[in-house]
């Protein structure tokens, strides 16, 4: 079973103007009321609700309790949300945008390319501000009980966490394929039953990811770091082919690793004869050349993959590295990436 946006909300087309549609208060207030109770969504004092965001937004029951929800908008005046959010576990990914949320009197700074899950076993408030100009390009799963129970034989959310309490959470970091099917899919309005079947697959993707990445490896809310230390390499090696590295900074590197800053950056030079810094923006753009070539994915969902926020300084960057733009990804030679 489906939930179709309410009439005039915006629908996700590739045209620019559709990118562009504008997203009335009162659609998000009645999608929102699927899974919240309370929901409050106005712009600050002020500021015209009118064209407040635009861009694309819809929800979906991919299965019978198992919601997805695809956000691709601008804010274009200071929203302040505010709901009260039902027992369930949410799986949130934002690939543009760093939103700052509120799980009762807890927050969370989601960046891109870190994902985080929650735990919510009672009726939690819920708080979001976002600033006029912002992005939001987001993925946002809720799990509901009935769908624990019946799919992961749980009867609270916390039982999936190492430690079983309310608001229990840890963050993870979803692979470049799952990131680049969000994107595409937020692109969409899920009219047909293909594109609603594309629409379950992603979000079985991103519970399975996201179970795997976590309660078994993480602890206090993080990744514990390899067991050994003499480890590091290969581990870094992993990431690096993967595609974390692009959304971590050298110090959340290091803290997963186990060393200092300045222990990796040191031994990153001693093994690859560069420094980490250079050496992982040559590596990423490289990457970002074969997407560019192998997959075909936009010049905007490479840059975002490769680390860069803006898509310009990615062209510079790109042009730098192999002497043209992205636009011309097809004449990169395999021996020059």
């Amino acid at each position: 079973m489906s939930l179709t946006p309410p009439p005039g909300l915006a629908s996700s087309h590739t045209s620019a103007s559709a990118r562009h549609r504008i997203i009335e208060l009162d659609h998000v207030h009645r999608m929102a009321r699927a899974l919240t109770s309370d929901h409050q969504c106005q712009p600050a004092e002020g500021q015209s609700a009118d064209g407040a965001l635009i861009g694309n937004m819809h929800l979906q029951e991919a299965q019978p309790g198992l919601f997805m929800r695809l956000n691709r908008v601008r804010k274009r005046a200071d929203l302040m949300i505010r709901s009260r959010i039902e027992p369930s576990l949410k799986i949130a990914v934002v690939w543009r945008g760093e939103p700052e949320v509120s799980f009762g009197p807890r927050c969370h700074a989601l960046k891109p390319g870190r994902a985080l899950c929650i735990a919510l076993d009672e009726p939690t408030e819920f708080r979001l501000n976002s600033p006029k100009g912002a992005h939001e390009h987001s993925a946002i799963l809720t799990l509901t009980p009935a769908w624990l129970k019946w799919h992961l034989n749980v009867s609270r959310a916390s039982e999936v966490m190492s430690h079983m309490r309310h608001l229990a959470h840890f963050h993870w970091w979803p692979s470049p394929r799952l990131l680049e099917r969000l994107d595409t899919f937020s692109r969409q309005r899920p009219t047909s039953p293909a594109q609603r079947l594309g629409i379950e697959s992603l979000a079985l993707e991103m519970i399975s990811e996201c179970l795997a990445a976590g309660p078994a490896q993480t602890g206090a809310g993080e990744r514990h770091p390899p067991r050994e230390t003499a480890d590091w390499k290969e581990t870094l090696e992993d990431w690096i082919h993967n595609g974390e590295v692009a959304y971590q900074s050298q110090a959340e590197i290091a803290a997963r690793l186990g060393m200092s800053v300045r222990q990796l950056q040191r031994r990153y030079r001693d093994a690859y004869g560069q420094t980490m810094t250079q050496d992982l923006r040559r590596r990423q753009l490289v990457r970002a050349a074969h997407l560019l070539q192998d997959r075909n994915v936009t010049v905007e969902a490479a840059a975002e993959m490769a680390g860069y926020r803006s898509a310009a300084n990615f062209a510079t960057a790109f042009r730098r590295q192999f002497g043209v733009p992205p636009s011309q990804r097809t004449v990169i030679d395999n021996g020059a990436v």
